[in-house]
């Protein structure tokens, strides 16, 4: 079993597919668009998969059809890296999903080298899932995904946002008014020093937008936390979370804005490390004055060897 009690090697979401030992169980009108292997064509390969692999993801997206729900597969041990913002340009078309299959040392992986590395997702319907996404040695990144189309899936995949010297300083971006993003059942990590990053910033006043079952042990801002939310973005589900700001004196895992942000806050327990007196409203869910969620069971600790505190204070 996988994260939070999920298998990774399955997706059963017939519009993502069923992924199996055996393959991909493909919704009605998909197909494979194209494998993706960095070694290229290896002994004992099917005449299908040589005839529709390539070694780059952007050679791959470039196969998919608009619309259609195709899927490009990235196979076990594929490794590519992340040199700039063009990796989508022109070749990701809506309702693409990405899929990686591995696991462990063979997951999949793609590497952000540079400060300008991202993946602009700018169109609808894109799903990403079962890649390992991970900082450079020594550079950087600015944003590793950028995100303004509508219904942006990703799940079952694994970020490094820090690895001591390098850091993502936004895993993902969603911004402009992209509308019912899902960001489920990833695994965040990272590994101080390097203390300044946010997994999931939402700059979106789209609707119906979903975080939940995420994973998050990882270097962070002090005050903004793993999931920063900044506009006014409606009816938002963050669910059942565990994050844990592994920074010294941080004060947020979760971090809402002074906006007018609504929806529902629930089952997130978090872990901070300034010690002393937990604060409703100010410690492990910084929470503006205008926010308008409803908050239930959300359970924060700043202190070792304590349980967590039920926070915001319970409504009498």
């Amino acid at each position: 079993m996988g994260l939070n009690g999920y298998d990774h090697t399955q997706q059963v979401n017939s519009d993502q597919g069923i992924r199996t030992q055996y393959g991909i169980i493909l919704p009605p009108g998909a197909r494979v668009a194209a494998y993706v292997r960095s070694t290229g064509i290896q002994s004992g390969d099917d005449t299908f998969l040589a005839q529709n692999l390539v070694t780059t993801l952007a050679a791959g997206l470039a196969r998919a059809r608009s619309g259609m729900g195709d899927f490009v597969v990235c196979l076990p041990g594929h490794t590519e890296n992340v040199t700039d913002g063009t990796t989508f340009s022109g070749a990701l078309v809506a309702g693409t999903k990405i899929l990686g299959v591995g696991r462990g040392g063979n997951t999949p992986t793609f590497t952000f080298t540079a400060a300008g590395s991202s993946w602009v997702v700018g169109v609808n319907d894109v799903f990403i899932g079962g890649l390992r996404l991970t900082v450079s040695a020594a550079v950087s990144t600015t944003t590793a995904i950028s995100v303004t189309g509508n219904d942006f899936g990703f799940s079952f995949n694994e970020f490094v946002t820090a690895n001591g010297t390098a850091v993502l300083f936004n895993a993902i971006s969603v911004s402009g008014a992209a509308a019912r993003y899902d960001i489920s059942n990833n695994v965040f990590r990272g590994v101080a020093p390097a203390a300044s990053s946010q997994c999931i910033v939402i700059a979106s006043t789209g609707d119906s937008g979903r975080i939940a079952d995420n994973e998050m042990i990882v270097p962070l801002f002090t005050t903004a936390g793993a999931i920063n939310v900044t506009a006014a973005a409606t009816n938002l589900k963050i669910l059942r979370n565990v994050i844990n700001n592994i920074t010294a004196a941080s004060i947020a895992g979760i971090s809402l804005a002074n906006v007018a942000i609504t929806g529902h806050c629930a089952y997130n327990t978090i872990t901070v490390l300034n010690t002393g007196a937990v604060v409703s409203g100010t410690t492990g869910i910084t929470i503006g004055a205008a926010v308008t969620m409803g908050f239930f069971q959300n359970y924060v600790v700043n202190d070792p060897l304590r349980s967590g505190l039920l926070l915001p204070t319970v409504d009498t």
